[in-house]
């Protein structure tokens, strides 16, 4: 007689940790967004749950999820980094540097107050007060969308992030070496200086052009551009581990140093952020998550920490924002702006608290009662931030700056290598992106459009850019065009038409009719320059237009394109294309259209940038905004 026995055992191991983490993304996040709390609280109720003082799904001696949580911590450290707006520290700067003197100093002394008061040891108080200083942005995209991102305020508090968060990390580096160091005070003070030392020129000055190079020869494929990331940042955590020096200095500081080579919008940092908003940053939470004990969390000691907590981090970024009106002359809503941006604590408070408590100097009262400060100030933060919204009223748009998103259409790819070079140089300042279009007419072949995509990438990649390049048919260009910069948002449109008609005129066909009602400020690229030696600006014999749109933005395209190359100024002649040599870009201001009539053509192994007019400029931005 047939017999069976069904053996079934408990599963364990990599597979069902895995399983359990990925459920507890999936669910904890949306399930707490109903309540119309932010997904972050979800992420560290999900970890609790799955935890050792819940379900034990995770039990206390698992390897697996703490050192992926390490490598989260590291990940969301270098994302901080790269999402910083850097461009907006350099224009505001005045404010940023003032505002973030007193969101973080005012915080931080309540801290150390509250550290000393409790009798905590010199390091452990530090530690707090500037974990308790530092802020991250949760609130930008809410700030931005509701049409305040103008505000001055507002870069205020987004440059005072650059600065509160890099001096939270780098307190952080002197006490965890200060604390776990062996030796006298003075040699590892003077090892953590020297590493701090080596660690900013590795990422500030080795590291970009470390990776500018890397993304040229070897990032023509997208994961390999990703891997590059994932190893600059990883790159700088070793060499900040070498001095003794927190891994998460390091990934911070390199996210800072690649920021202008991976533009927010581009295609590297939608990788970027895909991975790390889906599997490592949202594993360190549910890491942290691990740790909450709600035994802990009801004691007295803790609810009293977590008070006093409380107090000196939502107190001390009130008073800050309360100042900046007597001392930036905000309004009452500007200072709310300004609090509701720098009270939600993140990245850089999880990340100080973390190494704090594995270097033994919080206990777990202390990281139950963070993680209570964490969720006070993301509330706060709203509620300011809704009060804030409904007595501005409608915002406006930010002035979009003319790097920000560039669109390049080419008719034919030889000017791929010339216009993208352009492009890039325009879009650099304002850490902008470049996105490459080859236009072509129904009626044309399209077997080459394969291999045109090809040489617009490979164009890309020789000047550290991805374009994203892709074949844009239309029965009409002109309409195509224009679609496409609607649908790109662009703020600056790059033409480069094929010369069949002879010269410039070409420049007179459905590339004018593009410049005539197009969203943003047209130019036409006309030959090829692969090598730009020489930037010439040459201006019409009438100076009295120098103030025309066309001229201030020939000017603005001037000063970006001639940096680090020799320029010159010059007036034209009526045959001023014979003049130009290979290794020259002419940028010529047209004033009025019908000058297009006089077609010039230029010599081999040289360009022309026409900057034609009419040029319309959206409500809200100058042709030469962005341009410190």
């Amino acid at each position: 007689m047939f017999s069976f026995a069904l053996t079934l055992t408990t599963p364990t191991g990599a597979s069902r940790d895995f399983l359990v983490l990925f459920l507890a993304i999936i669910i904890g996040p949306p399930v707490v967004r109903r309540a119309r709390i932010p997904g972050i609280i979800g992420l560290l109720l999900a970890g609790f749950v799955i935890g050792p003082h819940a379900l034990d799904l995770v039990e206390q001696g698992n390897t697996t999820v703490p050192e992926l949580g390490q490598l989260g911590l590291l990940y969301l450290m270098f994302v901080a980094g790269v999402e910083l707006d850097l461009t907006m520290l350099r224009a505001h700067r005045r404010d940023a540097l003032l505002y973030s003197a007193m969101t973080f100093t005012l915080p931080m002394a309540f801290g150390i107050v509250v550290g000393f008061a409790l009798g905590w040891s010199t390091a452990a108080t530090v530690l707090l007060g500037s974990l308790l200083a530092s802020h991250t942005l949760l609130l930008y995209t809410s700030v931005r969308n509701a049409g305040l991102g103008a505000d001055p305020a507002v870069p205020a508090a987004v440059g005072a992030t650059v600065v509160t968060d890099t001096l939270t990390l780098v307190i952080l580096a002197a006490v965890a070496g200060l604390s776990t160091g062996h030796g006298s005070a003075a040699g590892i003070a003077l090892q953590i200086v020297l590493g701090l030392a080596v660690l900013l020129a590795f990422s500030f000055l080795l590291l970009p052009w470390l990776v500018r190079i890397a993304f040229r020869y070897l990032g023509t494929d997208r994961s390999v551009r990703y891997l590059l990331a994932l190893a600059a940042f990883l790159g700088a955590a070793t060499v900040a581990e070498t001095f003794g020096i927190e891994g998460i200095v390091g990934a911070f500081f390199a996210g800072m140093a690649v920021n202008r080579l991976v533009p927010n919008e581009g295609p590297l940092m939608d990788r970027i952020e895909f991975f790390g908003s889906t599997v490592f940053i949202p594993i360190f939470i549910l890491s942290v998550g691990l740790l909450l004990d709600p035994s802990v969390m009801v004691e007295g000691t803790t609810l009293k920490l977590a008070g006093l907590f409380v107090a000196a981090c939502i107190g001390g970024k009130g008073l800050a924002a309360w100042l900046s009106r007597p001392v930036l002359g905000y309004s009452g809503v500007q200072a709310a702006l300004a609090f509701s941006l720098s009270a939600p604590q993140a990245a850089a408070t999880l990340a100080a608290t973390i190494v704090g408590f594995n270097i033994g100097l919080f206990d777990d009262s202390v990281v139950n009662a963070v993680l209570v400060v964490i969720l006070v100030s993301i509330v706060s933060g709203t509620v300011v931030l809704a009060w804030a919204q409904r007595r501005a009223g409608p915002g406006t748009p930010a002035p979009v700056r003319l790097g920000s998103r560039v669109l390049v259409t080419l008719e034919s790819p030889a000017q791929a290598a010339t216009a993208l070079a352009i492009a890039a140089r325009i879009a650099a300042p304002d850490g902008g992106v470049v996105r490459g279009r080859y236009a072509r007419h129904v009626s044309e072949q399209h077997a080459d459009a394969a291999a045109g995509l090809r040489t617009l990438a490979s164009a890309g990649y020789a000047v550290g850019i991805d374009v994203a390049p892709e074949v844009l048919v239309h029965h009409s260009l002109v309409d195509g065009v224009l679609h496409e910069a609607v649908a790109q948002d662009a703020s600056l449109v790059l033409i480069g038409q094929s010369q069949e008609g002879g010269g410039t005129s070409a420049v007179g066909g459905w590339g004018e009719s593009v410049a005539s009602v197009a969203p943003a400020p047209v130019v036409f690229l006309v030959g090829e320059a692969p090598a730009i030696r020489t930037v010439r600006f040459l201006r019409g014999s009438d100076r009295t237009r120098d103030s025309s749109p066309a001229a201030v933005l020939a000017t603005t395209l001037v000063e970006r394109l001639s940096a680090g190359r020799e320029r010159r100024d010059e007036t034209r002649s009526e045959q001023w294309a014979a003049t130009l040599e290979a290794g020259d870009l002419a940028v010529v201001a047209y004033e009025p259209w019908d000058t297009f009539a006089d077609p010039q053509t230029p010599p081999p192994g040289a360009a022309i940038l026409l900057v034609p007019a009419p040029v319309l400029v959206p409500v809200g931005q100058n042709p030469g905004a962005g341009l410190e």
